[in-house]
């Protein structure tokens, strides 16, 4: 069994799988509705922990009704949560997630994140205390920069879940040992992957790759990049398949010390997420070498 420390994102999510996405003005019935927690870190939490390892989850969540949606799935998948918000009684972050069955594509609505804070003491210097990695997710700054900063000096890798820039990123990046970032994220001043990889290797980081969907992965490491071929499958349901990479990738990682590996294993595990609908069900049909 690894332990690893999730610090980020967790939101209660309505998904709404539809024929195909609404046109103005129309209503339309959905085939199917699903309602659990998400959010990059906690979705990564839960792909670690399927792995039969432990995984402990530092978010805000809260004692809203509504805040029990996603409580009740994070501790289903038995990932430990931790619950450090500043505003209890607030709602969590809420999602509407609208997937289309034709093609597997979604479009999400989500509320306000920007203004989500943790306590100062939702992080202690023990908080790292038996982990064997953290994985961060770019949400609750302050706490992942002071978390990024302990797991340096206690020898315990930093993995960056890179889905978009955000601002005050810059003070995080030197302390990452791996970026695994989508296709999206745009370091400022950056057009495109390359220039991305090039940027994210200034900050020192040793181990880059960039996720592209259902292209290959670009991973940088030595000095070169590579490219990491990707499962082709039917999609069926692209929602959080990113997130569900980083947890695998995390385990990988951890299993076998092996950068390319590791990305490769991944890749196979969130390619298996998306055939089947939502986030979850790829847990009981997958099979862990």
């Amino acid at each position: 069994m690894h332990k690893a420390i999730f610090l980020g994102l967790a939101t209660a999510d309505i998904v709404y799988y539809v024929p195909h996405h609404l046109h103005n003005n129309e209503k339309i019935k959905a085939e199917r509705q699903l309602a659990y927690a998400g959010g990059p870190a906690t979705n990564a939490a839960v792909a670690f922990a399927a792995f039969d390892n432990e995984a402990s989850l530092i978010t805000g969540l809260g004692h809203h009704p509504l805040a029990y949606v996603a409580k009740h799935d994070i501790i289903e998948h038995k990932v430990i949560l931790l619950d450090g918000t500043d505003q209890p009684k607030r709602p969590p972050v809420l999602a509407s997630i609208m997937v289309d069955l034709s093609n597997g594509d979604r479009a999400v609505v989500y509320s306000n994140t920007d203004l989500r804070k943790l306590r100062h003491d939702a992080v202690t210097e023990t908080t790292l205390e038996y982990a064997d990695l953290l994985m961060l997710d770019g949400y609750y700054l302050p706490q992942a920069i002071q978390l990024a900063g302990w797991a340096r000096m206690m020898r315990i890798p930093v993995v960056l879940d890179g889905g978009s820039w955000k601002e005050g990123l810059d003070k995080l990046l030197p302390l990452v040992d791996y970026a695994i970032c989508s296709n999206n994220f745009l370091p400022p001043k950056c057009r495109c992957s390359a220039e991305a990889i090039d940027a994210l290797a200034q900050f020192g980081i040793s181990h880059i790759a960039i996720t592209r969907g259902g292209a290959p992965i670009l991973a940088h490491l030595d000095g070169a990049t590579h490219e990491v071929p990707v499962m082709s499958i039917q999609p069926v349901d692209t929602l959080g398949a990113g997130d569900i990479f980083h947890g695998s990738f995390c385990h990988y990682l951890l299993e076998h010390n092996d950068f390319l590996l590791s990305l490769e294993r991944a890749g196979e595990v969130a390619s298996l997420s998306c055939a089947s609908l939502g986030t979850r069900a790829w847990i009981e049909q997958a099979k862990f070498a």
